[in-house]
């Protein structure tokens, strides 16, 4: 039986830049991979705010993304700051226009989970990372109490409801707009392209879409005290973040 597939997967919105998810992120990418020196590939950079991180920590970055609007918003960045380390393309992640092995250290995050072909996403990022080069890549976890991403749902104009990524992968591929990913199959994925998973983490939320002040503070000290025990993090995570090499 064919497995089913999202119907009306959409692009996804970058982070917005000063965001504290961009710290939370990169707290677990410098745990778990060596960005300096590196030439990286960061595929699906959108908007370029978690690009900039990188670039305080590589030698050079190449930063694609399929929306030029999103680019040319990232190359004002760039620009404006007078960085030149990075090179930013407009390209489709299924068919990059990149040498064989070219990378260090590929990134993917929160990006994979909007790419219809995602398994020709992933054989292109294998491509073109070096022999015992390292790939970062996060998407959105399926254990998570609400559906990130939204949905199409009939007479619910409110589209981040509650426990709907808990229902069947049928009926959620029917109405969501991205995917989402148990631990179990995005390593899955991953060790089928070719890689070799040496590490995972899920990361919690940084709350940043709670605009009022006081109350996104009480519920990222709340969170900070739930990251403490063994349950939380493990499974609810909003992300999981996966480490591997080529």
């Amino acid at each position: 039986m064919r497995r089913s597939e999202v119907k009306n997967i959409a692009l996804g919105a970058p982070i917005e830049y000063g965001y504290f998810g961009i710290q939370k992120r990169m707290e677990i990418i410098l745990r778990n991979t060596d960005l300096k020196n590196a030439n990286l590939l960061d595929a699906g950079c959108g908007n370029g705010a978690q690009t900039l991180e990188y670039l305080k920590h590589v030698k050079k970055c190449t930063a694609v993304d399929i929306e030029g609007q999103r680019l040319e918003e990232f190359r004002g960045q760039v620009q404006a700051r007078g960085i030149d380390n990075c090179e930013i393309k407009q390209m489709d992640l299924t068919s990059l226009d990149l040498a064989d092995e070219a990378f260090d250290v590929v990134t993917c995050i929160e990006t994979l989970e909007h790419i219809a072909p995602q398994e020709k996403a992933l054989d292109e990022m294998y491509r073109v990372l070096k022999k015992g080069g390292m790939l970062v890549l996060s998407v959105p976890n399926k254990w998570w109490f609400f559906e990130t991403h939204g949905a199409k749902l009939p007479l619910l104009p409110w589209n981040r409801v509650p426990f709907f990524s808990w229902l069947p992968k049928k009926v959620h591929d029917k109405y969501a707009y991205a995917r989402i990913y148990t631990k179990r199959m995005i390593l899955g994925l991953v060790q089928n392209h070719g890689f070799k998973v040496y590490n995972s983490e899920y990361m919690m939320p940084p709350l940043d879409k709670i605009r009022i002040d006081p109350l996104r503070d009480i519920l990222r000290s709340l969170l900070a005290l739930l990251e403490k025990h063994r349950l939380m993090p493990r499974v609810f995570g909003v992300s999981i973040f996966v480490f591997a090499r080529k």
